[in-house]
């Protein structure tokens, strides 16, 4: 989804956030396949793993917590 022109900056900026948080789920759930042996059959489990870490951290973050 690409942010309109015509969207509130502060939405703009969520999603910016969105897109990039997903970027990095799909590369650690890619790093979690190959180091399990690119198996068949595994990717919701990895990509539910990923979400779980990256997420986690974003909401332990600083960005978020000054946002609360």
């Amino acid at each position: 989804m690409k942010p309109s022109e015509d969207t509130n900056p502060a939405l703009r900026y969520h999603e910016r956030d969105l897109l990039r948080l997903e970027l990095q789920i799909a590369k650690r759930a890619d790093t979690l396949w190959l180091t399990a042996g690119q198996g068949r059959g595994s990717d919701l489990m990895h990509w539910l793993q990923a979400e779980s870490e990256v997420l986690g951290r974003y909401l332990e973050s600083d960005a978020v917590a000054a946002e609360r």
